[in-house]
C-alpha cells in the first residue's frame, strides 16, 4: 500500500523521537519521577485505531528504563482493564493487568502488562512484568513506568481513556469530555499590596503580650471560580530579583488569589517582587499554558532628596553641598521588629547604621519606623586637592542583629550606594606683606590701616575671618608715610573659632583653638614646616599662613568655594578701591570689625555659643571606626593637627542637634591648647638700606626656586608683576630678604593651584597632573628640598617630607579602630591590617612589631615593611591570627589581642597599643575589653578546653613561622 504524506511525516517523527529516547538511560540511583523519559503521542488513547498509516511500535523501548506516558489530550496512565486489538493507535495494545500504586512515591513491582494478540483471543496471551511508581508534582499525580521492550511490531503501550480531542482540545478526566487545551487564564495576574494583618496576644521574648502585625502581598488571577472541581489547576509563582520565593497551586473551586507573607521575603529586601501564573488540566499535566506575568512591587529601602525626588542610581553633587537624604521603606514596619525589644506597647522600628567610605555624614545611625522621616546629611566638606571627582559609597546595615531575627531584615545589608562628588570652582584671596590684597574677584590694592579688619564674611555659611594689622615700618611712597603688616588671623565657622596670633607685644606666635562647636568639632591647624601653617575649617575652607621668625609679620592666603556674589562686604570682596592703589581710611574703614572682635575672646568663653550657628556634624562612619557619631571627625588630607584639645561650645540640650543617646551627656569642656614655635630673630628695623635691585633679586630667586614656576609663570602666564612690586617694597620696608620673598613664592603656588582647578581649559587635567607631580605639598618641612615633586632630604633628616630626624622614635597617637569583628563583611580590609595615627614616622624605613598581648611573644619580624598610607597614618599588615569563623564555630576561640608598635630603624620602638580581633556573633568588644554577648552559650567550660588545646597548637605553628 502506498504511504501517504501524513504517514511519511509521522514515520519521520517516530524515528526522531526514538533517537531522542535512546540518548539517555536512567541510572538505578536516580529518581524516576525526575529522570523518566517522556513518550508523547496522542494516538495512544483507547479510542484511537491504527488507521491506514500502520500502528505505533514501541520496539525502541530500552529494557529496564523508566518512561512517562505524556499524552496531551487524554489521561496519561495505562488502562487497568483489557484492551482488544486494533486500539490505542496500534495493532496490539499493551494494558496493565493490575493496580497502580495509591501512595505518593510508592513503587508497585512486578505488575503484569498484558496484550491480546488476535481478535477474540486471550486478553493476556502475551505478558511481561513491569514496575510502576506514583509521582506527584504540586497537586498533579502521574506515573512512571519501568517498561520492557515489546517482542512484536506493531505493538505499543496504551495511555489514557479519552478520545483524541484534536490539536486545540484536551481530554478532561474530571468531566469525562473534551475541553479547551488549557483552562481560562486570559489576562495577566495583578500583584497588589502590601496588606497589613493583625494577630492578638502575641508574646515577645520577655513574655509580654502585644498585638502582632505583619504584611503580605497578593497575586490576583482573573479566572472564574467554579462551584465544583472541573480539573483546572493554576500554578502561581512569586519571584524576586533573586529568584523564586513562594509557589502555590489553586483549584478551580479556590478564590482566584494567592497571599504571600513577608516571611518569604527574608534575604530579598531591596528587590522587585512579581508573580506569574500558568493554567493546565490535571489530567493532561504537564501540558500547561505559557506563564502570564504580573506587575512588580519594590520591597526595600528607598532614598529621596530633600525635594521628594527619588534617588535612582548613584548620587551626584558638588563638594561642599549640604545634601539631605531621606530613608523610607516601601513597606510597613511590622511587629517582628518588636519581638526582641521587650517593650510594651511596641512601636515597630529598626535602627540602621550608615557605613561610609570616603564620605562624612551628619549622623551614623537612623531609626526607621512607620510615619516618621529618617534622614542623614552629607556634610558640606570640600578639599582643595586637585582631584576633579571623588567617589564614595554608603551602605545601610541593621545596628542590632538580635533585633532583626525573625524579621524581614534578618541578615540584611543594603548594596553599596555610589556617590560622585565633583570638585567646585575655588576662589583665592591673599593678604600679604604690608599688606597687599588680591581679592576673590581679581582686584588688587594696598591697605595700610591698623587694627582688626574683616577679611572674609559669608553670613549664609556662618563664616567670618578677621585679621589684625599692626604698624611695621615707614615708606617714602606711602601717602600716610607709615605702613602696616598682617600679624594675626582668626576664623569662625559656626561655633568653631581658631586662629594664629603673631602680633606684638607677644613674645612669639600662638596657635589656639578658642571655641569648638559641640555638634561639629571641626577646624584644626597643621604644620607643613616651621613657618608654613594651614588652618582648615569644617567645610574645607583653607587659610594658609606664612609665619615670620619674628613677631609682627604673617602672610595670609584664603581658598574657599561657594561665594555668594556679594561685594564690598569685606577686604577680599572690595571693589571700591582703584586698581593698585592704597586704601587707608576711606573706604576701607568700613571693613573694620564692627561686631565681636574674635582676638579679644577669653579662653574658655561660652559667650559666643550660638544655637543658630550649629553646623552639620561631620561624622566618620567607616565600619572600621565603629561608626561612633562625632568620634572621628575629618582631617581631609590626613595631617596630624597641632591642636587636639579645645573649648566646647556647651549649648543647652534643647538648642543642640541630637546625635545619639550615648553622646547627649558626654560633652565636656577641655583645657585650651596653645602651640608656641620658637622665635629667635628680632623684629627688623622699620627702614633699611636694601636697594631695589637687591630686593628684586631676592624676590625673583624665591619665585624661580618653586618647582611649579615653569608651569604657573612660564606656561600659564600668571601675571605676578604687582606681586613682585609688593615683594620688593616689603623687603625694603622690613629690611628682610627672606620672609617677603618666601611669602611671595607660597602665594604664587596657592593662587596657581586655585586657578588651575577653577579653569575651563582643555589642558586642565594635564595641568593638574603636572602641578601634582612637581609640587611638594608638605613643603619638604625644614629638612629637605623639593625636586620633581619629591623631597630630597639634607643630612640628618629622613621620611618622605624630610620632617623626621634620624634616630627619632615614632609616637602612636591612637588606632583608627582598636577592635575588628571577623563577621563584618563591609570592612574592605577584613581584619588583616591595623591602621595607626602616629607622629615622627619615616615611611622609608618604617617597621611594625606585632606581639601577643598575653605572652609578649613577637608574631612578626620587626624588619617587616609597612605602608604609610597618608601623612601620619600607618598601615600595619597582620600575620595570620588564630581566629576565624571556622575556629569560632568549632573551638570557641572568640577573641584574640595583640600589641602594635612602630620603629623607624627596626631597633628603637614606640609605645604600643592593643588591637583585638573577635567574633561579633558571640562577643562585644571595644577598646576597654570584651564581654560575652547576651544570650550566647559559646563560652562554657567544655569549649574552654578546646580553646586551650587550639591555642597551644597555634603557638607551635607560630614558632616555626617566626
Amino acid at each position: 500500500m502506498k504511504m501517504t504524506t501524513n504517514c511519511f511525516l509521522g514515520s519521520i517523527f517516530s524515528l526522531v523521537f526514538v533517537a531522542a529516547v535512546l540518548v539517555r538511560r536512567s541510572s538505578s540511583s536516580e529518581d524516576p519521577c525526575v529522570t523518566a523519559l517522556q513518550i508523547g503521542d496522542s494516538k495512544r488513547t483507547i479510542t484511537e485505531d491504527p488507521g491506514t498509516c500502520g500502528g505505533l511500535c514501541d520496539n525502541y523501548i530500552l529494557n529496564g528504563s523508566w518512561y512517562r506516558l505524556d499524552v496531551s489530550n487524554s489521561g496519561a496512565r495505562m488502562p487497568e482493564s483489557c484492551v482488544p486489538v486494533w486500539h490505542c493507535g496500534t495493532y496490539i495494545p499493551i494494558w496493565l493487568n493490575g493496580a497502580h500504586p495509591t501512595e505518593t512515591n510508592q513503587v508497585s513491582t512486578n505488575v503484569r502488562a498484558c496484550a491480546q494478540l488476535k481478535f477474540n483471543g486471550d486478553c493476556c496471551e502475551w505478558y511481561g512484568n513491569i514496575n510502576v511508581k506514583r509521582c506527584v508534582d504540586g497537586t498533579v499525580t502521574y506515573f512512571a513506568y519501568q517498561l520492557i521492550k515489546p517482542p512484536y511490531c506493531d505493538m505499543a503501550y496504551c495511555a489514557g481513556s479519552g478520545p483524541n480531542c484534536g490539536n486545540s482540545g484536551s481530554w478532561n478526566d474530571a468531566i469525562q469530555n473534551c475541553t479547551t487545551l488549557y483552562p481560562d487564564l486570559d489576562q495577566n495576574p495583578t500583584l497588589i499590596g502590601p496588606y497589613i494583618s493583625q494577630t492578638a496576644n502575641t508574646r515577645d521574648s520577655s513574655g509580654k503580650a502585644f498585638t502582632a502585625t505583619s504584611f503580605s502581598l497578593k497575586c490576583r488571577l482573573n479566572y472564574v471560580q467554579r462551584q465544583t472541581d472541573d480539573g483546572a489547576r493554576y500554578d502561581v509563582v512569586f519571584d524576586t530579583t533573586g529568584g523564586v520565593v513562594y509557589t502555590k497551586t489553586l483549584k478551580s473551586t479556590d478564590i482566584p488569589e494567592v497571599e504571600m507573607s513577608e516571611s518569604y521575603l527574608v534575604g530579598h529586601v531591596d528587590q522587585n517582587v512579581s508573580c506569574r501564573a500558568t493554567a493546565y488540566w490535571q489530567s493532561a499535566f504537564p501540558k500547561r499554558s505559557e506563564y502570564k506575568q504580573s506587575n512588580s512591587v519594590y520591597i526595600g529601602i528607598k532614598l529621596y532628596y530633600a525635594n521628594g525626588a527619588e534617588i535612582i542610581g548613584s548620587l551626584s553633587f558638588q563638594e561642599g553641598d549640604k545634601v539631605t537624604v531621606t530613608v523610607q521603606p516601601s513597606f510597613p514596619i511590622t511587629t517582628p521588629a518588636c519581638l526582641n525589644q521587650g517593650v510594651t506597647p511596641c512601636s515597630p522600628s529598626y535602627t540602621f547604621r550608615v557605613y561610609t567610605h570616603q564620605l562624612y555624614l551628619s549622623n551614623c545611625t537612623i531609626s526607621v519606623s512607620n510615619g516618621s522621616i529618617a534622614s542623614f546629611v552629607f556634610s558640606p566638606i570640600a578639599n582643595l586637592d586637585l582631584i576633579p571627582q571623588r567617589i564614595g559609597t554608603f551602605q545601610l546595615i541593621p545596628d542590632n542583629s538580635a533585633q532583626t531575627q525573625g524579621s524581614i531584615f534578618n541578615g540584611y545589608r543594603s548594596a553599596n550606594k555610589l556617590v560622585m562628588i565633583t570638585e567646585r570652582d575655588w576662589s583665592h584671596c591673599s593678604s600679604g606683606g604690608d599688606p597687599h590684597v588680591s581679592t576673590f574677584y581679581g582686584a588688587y590694592y594696598h591697605i595700610y590701616g591698623v587694627g582688626q579688619y574683616v577679611l572674609v564674611s559669608i553670613p549664609s555659611r556662618k563664616i567670618e575671618v578677621q585679621v589684625t594689622f599692626t604698624p611695621c615700618g615707614t615708606s617714602p611712597i606711602s601717602q600716610s608715610g607709615t605702613v602696616s603688616c598682617n600679624c594675626g588671623v582668626i576664623a569662625r565657622e559656626g561655633n568653631n573659632i581658631i586662629g594664629i596670633n603673631n602680633c606684638p607685644p607677644l613674645p612669639s606666635a600662638t596657635f589656639t583653638r578658642y571655641l569648638t562647636d559641640v555638634n561639629n568639632p571641626g577646624g584644626y591647624i597643621y604644620s607643613s614646616n616651621s613657618n608654613y601653617k594651614t588652618i582648615v575649617l569644617p567645610s574645607g575652607m583653607r587659610i594658609s599662613v606664612y609665619v615670620a621668625n619674628y613677631v609682627g609679620y604673617i602672610g595670609v592666603d584664603v581658598d574657599m568655594y561657594g561665594l555668594d556674589g556679594t561685594v564690598n562686604r569685606d577686604i577680599c570682596s572690595n571693589s571700591l578701591t582703584s586698581y593698585n592703589t592704597e586704601c587707608v581710611a576711606t573706604p576701607c574703614d568700613r571693613y573694620k570689625v564692627q561686631g565681636t572682635n574674635f582676638f579679644n575672646i577669653e579662653q574658655g568663653t561660652q559667650s559666643l555659643c550660638d544655637a543658630n550657628a550649629l553646623l552639620v556634624p561631620q561624622c566618620d562612619c567607616r565600619p572600621t571606626s565603629g561608626g561612633t557619631v562625632g568620634s572621628t571627625c575629618p582631617m581631609p588630607d590626613g595631617n596630624v593637627p597641632l591642636l587636639t584639645l579645645s573649648n566646647t561650645c556647651n549649648l543647652p540640650l534643647s538648642a543642640r542637634r541630637k546625635r545619639s543617646p550615648a553622646d547627649e551627656d558626654s560633652v565636656t569642656v577641655a583645657t585650651p591648647s596653645a602651640v608656641t614655635p620658637p622665635r629667635n630673630v628680632a623684629l627688623p628695623a622699620s627702614s633699611s638700606n636694601i636697594g631695589s635691585d637687591q630686593a628684586r633679586d631676592a624676590c625673583n630667586r624665591a619665585m624661580m626656586a618653586s618647582n611649579v614656576y615653569d608651569l604657573c609663570i612660564g606656561q600659564l602666564r600668571m601675571n605676578i608683576s604687582l606681586d613682585m612690586q609688593s615683594c620688593m617694597l616689603d623687603v625694603q620696608i622690613l629690611g628682610d630678604l627672606v620672609m617677603p620673598p618666601s611669602l611671595l613664592a607660597k602665594q604664587m603656588e596657592n593662587r596657581c593651584k586655585t586657578e588651575i582647578i577653577s579653569s575651563n581649559s582643555a589642558a586642565k587635567d594635564n595641568n593638574i597632573q603636572i602641578y601634582d607631580n612637581k609640587y611638594c605639598s608638605t613643603g619638604c618641612s625644614t629638612g629637605g628640598n623639593c625636586v620633581q615633586g619629591t623631597c630630597q632630604c639634607i643630612s640628618g633628616y629622613q621620611s618622605s617630607d624630610c620632617s623626621v630626624l634620624k634616630g627619632a622614635v615614632p609616637t602612636i597617637i591612637n588606632l583608627q579602630a582598636p577592635v575588628c569583628d571577623i563577621r563584618d563583611t563591609t570592612n574592605p580590609d577584613g581584619c588583616n591590617a591595623v591602621f595607626i595615627s602616629a607622629r615622627n614616622v619615616s615611611d622609608n624605613t618604617l617597621a611594625c612589631k606585632i606581639t601577643e598581648t598575653t605572652s609578649g611573644k613577637v608574631l612578626q619580624n620587626p624588619a617587616g615593611r609597612s605602608a604609610l598610607a597618608t601623612l601620619g597614618r600607618v598601615t600595619c599588615p597582620l600575620p595570620a591570627l588564630p581566629i576565624s569563623l571556622q575556629l569560632s564555630r568549632d573551638y570557641s576561640l572568640l577573641s584574640y589581642s595583640i600589641n602594635v608598635s612602630l620603629s623607624n630603624d627596626g631597633s628603637a620602638y614606640s609605645n604600643s597599643m592593643k588591637f583585638t580581633v573577635y567574633d561579633g556573633l558571640y562577643m562585644i568588644c571595644d577598646a576597654r575589653g570584651c564581654v560575652n554577648r547576651s544570650g550566647s552559650t559559646r563560652l562554657d567550660g567544655a569549649n574552654n578546653v578546646a580553646l586551650t588545646l587550639l591555642f597551644a597548637t597555634f603557638i607551635l605553628v607560630l614558632q616555626k613561622l617566626v
